[in-house]
């Protein structure tokens, strides 16, 4: 009893099996489906079936299916087939005649053709329906493939663009990762790139507009992203089209979709730019204190925007030459230099000029060192004669010992006379006055007073003196007694301050006069 009941479970086994395969092959009757199953095919012999394809090859008692390799011969009456049978269906059973399979057709039937079944089924279903236009594309998919049916093929594809575009328009709120997700089914389906990186490429903008909004949002994910699917936006282009980029940032998603292929790889890579762009100028400080910085990561990072390396670097310029007063000699100097070699000479000669003015501003009252070293570096630095020498004087003024002062003073052309500095045309007519120049040559001459005289001869060996008509006269006799070689008349009137040179008889210098003195003479 125990051996029947296993016996009958086994039997149920085995026809539940059947019935499965037949469940199997009733879902999908295709010729590609039947084949795909060849392995099995002795398990279905003598199982009706129904299968239906494309014609290959038929005669009056056979026919063949495209690429399907067993027979299929007619064991009753049949429709006569002509050329105008495209797609078939028969009805029958395999079999095993001399060792080999064959399928016995009981009967047959005309089918539409691939390519008007799909577009029957097309009208059928609800377009509205993004699962209907799928399971269309994947019969269509399926049969192409196939029967390497490049037509069928585009039917195929142009159903699952459908499917796609059907769902985009009814997403009601479009997320990053709902439009990945719908990227990915696209190029699954091998559909046009164009389409799923328009839709990867509005996802990506999504997730910046959402990460814009953030406080200190870190962009490095999004940039690896957009290098997933744009791999060529690290790379820099030629030049930056400026006016493309712009109207791109401002409209980034319509701008994309309408793009063909070179367009997109330039368009990925103005917006992976940006981001970048965006990254750096975190780390800008408040003024652009730190542009020549920026501009480095900018030229390394983003070479072809030479128009930021210079804006930057023109931020820093500009605020350092804000703050002239605040920075080191040897950095105004580098300054000054770098607007030298951009060709802004003004600006160039200003940074030198506000930074002494500044220095001159904060200048102590008795800082004499100071004004010496400020004198110094606006000769030096701005050739500021004029300002030098008043500062100059000041310094003197507050310390008359500082020999520094008075050799600058001496190299602007002053000259130092009774606790008093000529200025250089003081000491040029100072120098050109005719008793001071005939002393330098070691010459008497009418004009000269006492010490005048003195300074060239020495004090005369004999001195008479004499009053008439209310001067006072003197004779300097220079010579030994008995022997006058030279004879000088002095005058001066009762109130006049001191004698003077009126006359010189047998007026001659000796060939051994004083040499002229190397301090200038009183």
């Amino acid at each position: 009893m125990k051996k029947q009941n296993q016996n009958w479970m086994l039997l149920l086994s085995l026809m539940a099996l059947i019935l499965c395969q037949n469940v199997a092959f009733a879902a999908d009757r295709s010729i590609q489906h039947f084949v795909s199953q060849r392995e099995q095919w002795k398990k279905f012999i003598g199982v009706p079936q129904t299968l239906e394809g494309r014609l290959s090859t038929f005669s009056s008692k056979s026919l063949r299916f495209r690429n399907c390799p067993i027979p299929f011969y007619f064991v009753s009456k049949v429709p006569k087939l002509d050329s105008s049978f495209k797609n078939i269906e028969v009805t029958g059973e395999l079999a095993r005649e001399n060792g080999r399979l064959q399928f016995k057709v009981k009967s047959l039937k005309k089918m539409p053709a691939d390519n008007e079944y799909f577009i029957t089924e097309e009208t059928k279903i609800d377009r509205s329906k993004p699962r209907e236009w799928y399971s269309l594309a994947d019969w269509a998919k399926r049969r192409a493939n196939f029967y390497s049916d490049k037509e069928l093929t585009q039917k195929a594809l142009s159903a699952y663009k459908m499917g796609i575009n059907t769902e985009y328009r009814q997403l009601i709120v479009k997320q990053p990762e709902s439009l990945l997700k719908l990227a990915d089914r696209a190029q699954q389906y091998q559909l046009d790139p164009l389409l799923y990186d328009a839709l990867r490429h509005e996802a990506l903008v999504l997730e910046w507009q959402k990460i814009r909004k953030l406080k200190d949002a870190d962009h490095g994910p999004l940039l690896a992203r957009i290098l997933k699917y744009f791999p060529t936006a690290k790379t820099p282009q030629k030049k930056d089209l400026s006016d493309e980029r712009k109207q791109y940032l401002d409209n980034q998603v319509e701008v994309f979709q309408k793009a063909d292929q070179q367009k997109r790889i330039r368009l990925a890579r103005w917006f992976y730019s940006q981001l970048v762009l965006e990254g750096i100028l975190k780390n800008l400080d408040e003024g652009g204190g730190n542009g020549f910085e920026i501009a480095e990561q900018i030229a390394k990072q983003l070479p072809e925007r030479t128009e930021l390396v210079t804006q930057y670097q023109n931020k820093q310029l500009d605020f350092d030459f804000n703050r002239i007063d605040e920075l080191p000699r040897q950095y105004v100097l580098d300054l000054s230099q770098e607007f030298q070699r951009r060709k802004n000479k003004l600006k160039a000669k200003q940074t030198l000029t506000n930074w002494i003015d500044g220095r001159r501003k904060k200048l102590d009252v008795a800082d004499a060192d100071g004004r010496v070293r400020l004198a110094r570096d606006m000769v030096d630095l701005t050739n500021n004669k004029e300002g030098a020498t008043k500062i100059l004087l000041e310094a003197w003024e507050l310390n008359p010992k500082s020999a520094d002062a008075a050799t600058l003073l001496g190299r602007l052309g002053f000259m130092l006379q009774d606790k008093k500095w000529l200025n250089p045309k003081e000491v040029i007519e100072f120098r050109n006055d005719p008793i001071r120049k005939a002393i330098r040559n070691g010459t008497v001459i009418v004009g000269m007073n006492r010490d005048q005289v003195k300074k060239v001869l020495g004090a005369p060996n004999q001195i008479g003196r004499s009053f008439s008509g209310g001067e006072i006269n003197e004779l300097w006799i220079y010579g030994e007694t008995g022997r006058q070689d030279l004879i000088i008349s002095l005058a001066r009137k009762k109130r006049a301050q001191e004698f003077k040179v009126i006359r010189i008889k047998n007026a001659r210098v000796s060939q051994e006069s004083i040499k002229e003195s190397a301090e200038p003479a009183e």
